[in-house]
């Protein structure tokens, strides 16, 4: 894979503890791998990770080629929705769960079970899934497919329709009365199939009809089933950039404040959000181009396309 860059000893050697260092930013813990170690994450990806069982109906997050609007589009004529989502996310997906997902995997690796123990030293950190290492969100993804299978069959079973964005439940119906008791469900399917570790966050839970705003992974769903953006979401897009066209320094501040991002990270973030747009409201685009200049458009949505 590195053209004789590193031989498979020097996988087997490697001391993650010596490879990697913390970062705090807004009261949480980040891990940066080193360079080595991000390489040998690459190659796990490559030949491991890449291969773990995901949801493809539910899951959205985390994967090559999807967006947020696949995981809203799914509850457009629905008429109730119920929010929610996990507290301390990757905190809760312990190396035992991971160890599971490896051993289930269906992979071309012979040895993977010779090798398992290291393998979860270099994905996890005391026990846990760490917050800024790349092979994180595939794992969170695999870990949590029983759990996505479970209320995936309990939502057909109800009439329900079921969506996840990484942490983020979605669950919609066609009246309120049929979501009361959803949260309850979906605690019973994460005990079942992941254990006590995972617990909902009932702050930020909610059950809202349509009638008033339904406000959707920052995407906002109409009364006649339109998906639209948030006014919020839009004023960022438009803000950053203004600041991308006239002020970048300013702008890298921003992408430092926000994410502790920096400048190449903070303009995939940006060009995200554009190529959202150009999938989601191309009239919206189309106003972008006229503000802002078609040519800057295009270079921040090529930016994307990469």
């Amino acid at each position: 894979m590195f053209h004789g860059k590193y031989q498979f000893d020097e996988f087997l050697a490697l001391k993650p503890e010596e490879h990697r260092t913390r970062v705090s930013w807004k009261g949480r813990t980040i891990h940066k791998p080193s360079g080595i170690l991000k390489n040998f994450h690459r190659f796990l990806h490559s030949f491991v990770l890449e291969h773990l069982l995901v949801d493809e109906k539910v899951s959205f997050a985390y994967r090559k080629g999807t967006t947020l609007l696949q995981a809203v589009e799914p509850h457009a004529q629905s008429r109730a929705f119920f929010q929610t989502d996990l507290e301390r996310f990757f905190d809760s997906i312990t190396s035992d769960l991971v160890r599971n997902v490896l051993k289930q995997a269906e992979v071309a690796v012979g040895d993977l079970d010779d090798h398992l123990e290291h393998i979860l030293a270099l994905l996890t950190i005391d026990g846990k899934l760490p917050i800024g290492y790349s092979t994180s969100p595939i794992l969170s993804n695999a870990c949590l497919s029983g759990f996505d299978a479970r209320l995936s069959s309990i939502s057909i079973d109800r009439d329900w329709i079921y969506t996840r964005y990484a942490d983020d439940i979605i669950i919609s119906a066609d009246d309120r009365t049929a979501l009361i008791d959803a949260a309850a469900v979906i605690e019973e399917c994460l005990a079942s199939e992941l254990g006590e570790g995972f617990t909902l966050n009932l702050a930020k839970s909610k059950l809202t009809t349509v009638g008033r705003k339904v406000k959707v992974l920052g995407r906002v769903i109409l009364p006649t089933g339109t998906i639209v953006i948030d006014r919020e979401v839009r004023n960022r897009i438009e803000s950053w950039l203004h600041f991308y066209t006239s002020d970048r320094p300013r702008l890298a501040k921003i992408f430092r404040e926000e994410r502790n991002e920096e400048w190449e990270e903070g303009l995939e973030r940006l060009s995200g959000l554009v190529s959202y747009v150009h999938v989601a409201d191309p009239s919206y685009l189309e106003k972008l181009r006229a503000k802002f200049g078609t040519t800057v458009i295009d270079s921040v949505l090529h930016r994307s396309a990469k």
